[in-house]
């Protein structure tokens, strides 16, 4: 069991990382039209709660949720991040399979919605590095029109999910 909320650890700090990289990028932005293919580079600190998953049969992991805080290019320091997730270790052999929705505000109350892939190798080391891909889904006020996505990156202590963190790299358009 230690194992398992261990691997599914690392795959929610990186979807929460990524989560909160877009939060910071939209954050900053003052309207959606001057932020039209602009790079976003930001990064997220979290806490992450996970469960076991009740779905044993497919999904053999946990179900994660994270609040934080996200920084950088171009929303500044005072995004927040907010994700739900699920961790399996059954879907893909050898390998965390994590799969979640995040929100990402700003400071003005704008929010940008997204939704990641992430995977990581199943291991008994403590820190996990689970990456993928992050596409935005939808988003409210100067993000109302939003579309865009990127690399996800995060890092995940399987002993201290209250400290975890992920990075966001792409494009919003």
């Amino acid at each position: 069991m230690r194992k398992a909320v261990r691997q599914w650890l690392a795959r929610s700090t990186g979807a929460t990382a990524a989560a909160l990289l877009l939060a910071g990028y939209t954050a900053g932005a003052t309207h959606a039209a001057d932020q039209h293919g602009h790079d976003m580079n930001i990064t997220a600190h979290f806490a992450a709660t996970v469960v076991a998953d009740p779905d044993t049969a497919t999904c053999g992991g946990f179900d994660v949720s994270a609040r934080g805080r996200a920084a950088g290019t171009p929303i500044g320091g005072n995004g927040t991040w907010q994700d739900q997730e699920k961790a399996c270790t059954l879907s893909l052999p050898g390998q965390y399979d994590i799969n979640g929705t995040a929100v990402i505000g700003t400071g003005d109350g704008d929010r940008i919605t997204l939704g990641y892939h992430l995977t990581a190798p199943l291991t008994e080391a403590p820190v996990v590095h689970p990456s993928g891909t992050y596409w935005i889904i939808s988003g409210t006020g100067a993000y109302a029109s939003a579309t865009g996505g990127g690399r996800m990156n995060s890092v995940v202590d399987l002993n201290d999910t209250s400290h975890v963190s992920t990075s966001l790299h792409g494009t919003l358009y």
